[in-house]
């Protein structure tokens, strides 16, 4: 059975990666934004590095649970139908070597790759040219014939399925639950599990399991459609990066740290992104445009029931992932990026932040919490602790309703944060956060008034009044909420339980008043 994380997988419709030991799925529209290029003909725009250009390519997305992830904790592990951003420009590339082209020629296949079923000689012609295009553009090697298998969706279901059925990547599933409801970010009636499972039976087009090193696409047929030779151009740019950098290697390495892992996710398929970028514009027509930005009926059925923080999670690490990774290639082009691969970065934050990457900063450790489950008493124990990050932080706000640009600028001057889960009697759930801030003055002002305003401004949660103006509180969904700043240190303390008393005792304990 493969490890949890072991599978970058992409949908119709939308690409989708499993983060690193937890299952919230992150992705982002096929090229959503792709334009005309500028001379009125019917080719796609390339991507251009010029100062002032206007990208011609967009990765959307907004913000995982990265902590989680963004698999969310992950928890990981986002989507204008999931979020929308404007990354910066791309780069511009010679027209070398040549792309297949809608209705090219494609490059004759040098020998047979791995296949169990029959496959179309014709179509995997067209794929192996795809990835000769690719390893042009990212100036990488496959080293040899690629392990690519034209597969059925049942044999992409049946691998899917043995993720979920990982009892570690079932136990963070239950966490990341937990947590979710606390924070009101799901209903308190909805299963995870359940919703998991449903974006897992989505129109799976592609995935990568890079502890086998196989690629399989589905087949859907003796050609290849816009929307697959998008999605292949993604999935081979992930079979370059592990036959280059070793990406099992890399993922259990960072998998007990959720900002090392969320970082590295978003390295991993941001960069995937940017290739798939330059691959669009270089082959794809204004006429293939309708093709790739349709979605499924049934697809955005299920996405349209999913949890609006599962969903902004989803494509956090293709847009942040694409900014850094276009931040780098500006700076030193494709032998920047693989010197990253080296030097790996560290946060989440780094990510959102490249200049916090250049300058090596990053904490060295979480805030040292006391023992929550002590002040609450008998009946109560700890359950898990972790990291949000400045990626979950943001999505958090931007989830419950807080403005896009202004969620990212709450979460902004997150210094370091830990946080704990606690299990209680009769199946109740506690949790105490504490989030320190690189600029108490400002950034834990900012924060503070973005979280006040949003849970103020949300129907679930109502204001308790009873007296304290030093601590606000709101009963929400998940319980009883509070919330303040360190009058000492400026950190954002936060606390949920199912009583007034108990949120109140945690928050005692997490912050000086």
């Amino acid at each position: 059975m493969s490890s949890p994380g072991s599978k970058l997988v992409e949908f119709s419709g939308f690409l989708w990666h499993r983060i690193s030991r937890v299952v919230i799925l992150a992705g982002i529209v096929s090229l959503v934004g792709v334009a005309c290029s500028s001379d009125g003909g019917d080719q796609v725009g390339e991507p251009t590095s010029q100062p002032g250009s206007t990208a011609v390519a967009t990765a959307p997305g907004s913000t995982p649970d990265a902590g989680a992830t963004p698999t969310a904790t992950s928890t990981s592990q986002s989507p204008t139908a999931i979020a929308g951003s404007d990354p910066t420009a791309g780069p511009s590339v010679d027209a070398t070597p040549s792309s297949p082209g809608r209705g090219a020629t494609a490059v004759p296949a040098t020998s047979s790759p791995v296949n169990p079923e029959p496959t179309p000689v014709g179509k995997q012609a067209r794929l192996d040219g795809i990835g000769h295009v690719v390893e042009g553009i990212r100036e990488l090697s496959a080293g040899g014939d690629p392990n690519v298998s034209l597969v059925s969706s049942d044999r992409i279901a049946q691998e899917l399925a043995e993720d979920l059925a990982d009892v570690e990547v079932l136990a963070e599933i239950a966490d990341l639950e937990v947590r979710l409801k606390l924070l009101a970010l799901m209903p308190q009636e909805s299963d995870l599990l359940e919703v998991e499972t449903a974006l897992l039976e989505g129109a799976v087009v592609g995935l990568y399991n890079h502890e086998t090193g196989e690629l399989l696409v589905l087949s859907g047929g003796d050609d290849v459609s816009v929307k697959e030779e998008a999605v292949y151009s993604h999935e081979f740019a992930h079979l370059l990066q592990d036959v280059n950098f070793d990406l099992s290697e890399l993922f259990e390495a960072a998998k007990d740290d959720s900002e090392r892992s969320g970082a590295l996710q978003a390295l991993v398929e941001g960069e995937a992104t940017f290739v798939e970028a330059i691959y669009a514009a270089r082959t794809f027509h204004s006429e293939d445009l309708g093709a790739l930005i349709a979605v499924d009926a049934d697809v955005l059925a299920v996405l349209e029931a999913t949890p609006n923080f599962l969903l902004l999670a989803l494509g956090w690490p293709y847009s942040a992932g694409f900014g850094f990774t276009n931040s780098i290639w500006q700076n030193g082009g494709m032998a920047a990026i693989d010197a990253v691969w080296a030097d790996l970065p560290e946060t989440t934050e780094q990510i959102i932040h490249p200049e916090k990457y250049a300058a090596n900063e990053y904490p060295e450790s979480s805030p040292v919490l006391p023992d929550l489950a002590a002040i609450l008493g008998d009946g109560w124990s700890a359950r898990t602790e972790g990291v949000l990050g400045e990626a979950v932080i943001a999505i958090w706000l931007e989830a419950l309703g807080t403005e896009t640009a202004v969620a990212a600028q709450a979460a902004a001057g997150w210094g370091r944060d830990g946080y704990l889960l606690l299990d209680g009697p009769a199946g109740s759930s506690a949790m105490g956060l504490l989030i320190e801030w690189d600029d108490p003055g400002t950034d834990a002002l900012q924060f503070a008034a973005a979280l006040e305003a949003v849970l103020d401004a949300d129907a679930g949660f109502s204001r308790v009044e009873d007296g304290n103006s030093r601590v606000d509180e709101w009963n929400g969904p998940g319980g009883v909420l509070t919330f303040t700043l360190d009058g000492s240190t400026g950190a954002a303390g936060l606390a949920v339980a199912p009583t007034l008393d108990g949120a109140t005792a945690l928050l005692n304990a997490l912050v000086n008043r």
